[in-house]
């Protein structure tokens, strides 16, 4: 099957830079699984925050605020979010940490409050004031619609005559005469430019085409669900520390709850182990004042990372026709909208989006070649 652009992986990543691209040739967007989302993308937390990630994902995470704001016609008959709040805490000894990151980003935030613990405790009930003694509070912070951010761009993809094959494990790719030819379980297809948006996966997807590795890091993380009958919980925010030892969310009248964890892995359908939910139990023990006595269920999770932790996006350096859109980490859906758009610039050799430019994004910031990379 001919094409312009082969796009390796249908999660967030690659279903959105295939809807950005269907406009300028035939794309063709392959799935290794039976079904969308079985990997990272259906596993996010799926949360809006622009005090989220370093410079770079947060310059693209406000680059994607519109878009959610105000989708294209036709992209969903749904609000693709509803508001939620984001809440970070710190401890005595994080004081400085805290009032630094707050000076930081306040300008660029409108909706930034410091709070201390009295207030903190007034948010969230359940938290533990001997440990927390300041908070900032993102109040736009918001609850995406994974499902339908992920359909909205799959359906647009559709409408745009662009193609979406499932079942389709890569078993090989070559180049030939400028025209890469990618074997599957579901057929060979072929285009001049290749996309290589496999998630954890990518480097191994780098080694079948015969370019060398990115670098990327798959880390496990774990996340249950704990049931809290005697709280109403709708109305609380998302609440993390600033070390990042946890975060939990309530989610359909549960408390969607992770320690944080990063453990290296080697890229596979992740679960989580009794030791992992172990550590989560006794990590919001901590952090709060509750007792869990029982675990709703429990799954775990792909993030990928490079180095830097920000996003890889752009030409490689001895291939120009094999592109990266990789190392999205835990900000592939609220930055999407963005990435999807500085893909398409650099895909087709486009004004890279000023808008980007202006919140610090640039091609730069995300090429490969910031990377010290290794042969595979």
């Amino acid at each position: 099957m001919k094409s312009d652009f082969i796009i390796i992986g249908a999660g967030i990543a690659g279903a959105s830079a295939a809807y950005e691209l269907a406009g300028e040739g035939k794309v063709i967007l392959l799935e290794r699984e039976s079904w969308l989302a079985y990997h990272s993308t259906g596993r996010s937390a799926a949360v809006f925050m622009e005090t989220y990630g370093n410079k770079t994902v947060r310059g693209l995470t406000r680059g994607s605020s519109d878009f959610y704001l105000n989708p294209p016609e036709g992209f969903s008959e749904v609000p693709l979010f509803h508001s939620r709040g984001a809440l970070f805490l710190a401890t005595e000894e994080q004081n400085d940490l805290i009032h630094q990151q707050f000076e930081e980003m306040k300008n660029d935030i409108d909706s930034l409050e410091f709070i201390k613990s009295e207030e903190i405790k007034k948010l969230v009930p359940i938290m533990n004031n001997d440990l927390f003694k300041a908070g900032i509070y993102e109040s736009s912070a918001k609850d995406l619609d994974a499902h339908e951010i992920h359909q909205g761009y799959i359906r647009g993809l559709n409408e745009k005559g662009g193609k979406l094959v499932m079942n389709c494990e890569v078993h090989s790719i070559n180049q030939k005469n400028g025209v890469w030819y990618v074997s599957t379980t579901a057929g060979e297809f072929n285009a001049p430019i290749i996309i290589n948006a496999a998630g954890a996966w990518a480097d191994e997807i780098a080694s079948l085409a015969g370019v060398r590795k990115i670098g990327l890091e798959a880390k496990k993380r774990t996340v249950m669900y704990i049931d809290m009958d005697e709280y109403n919980i709708s109305k609380w925010p998302y609440v993390g520390d600033i070390s990042e030892t946890f975060y939990f969310k309530p989610d359909a009248g549960k408390l969607f709850f992770s320690p944080c964890d990063e453990i290296p892995i080697t890229p596979c359908d992740a679960k989580p182990n009794d030791l992992d939910v172990a550590i989560a139990i006794n990590t919001v023990e901590i952090a709060t004042d509750l007792e869990v006595k029982s675990v709703d269920h429990s799954m775990a999770g792909l993030r990928s990372f490079v180095a830097d932790r920000a996003p890889v996006v752009g030409q490689d350096a001895e291939n120009p026709n094999f592109f990266w859109l990789v190392g999205q980490g835990g900000y592939g859906f609220q930055t999407a909208p963005a990435l999807a758009r500085c893909c398409h610039a650099l895909v087709t050799g486009g004004q890279f989006p000023m808008d980007l430019e202006k919140l610090g994004v640039d091609p730069q910031s995300l090429s490969p070649n910031r990377i010290s990379l290794e042969r595979s």
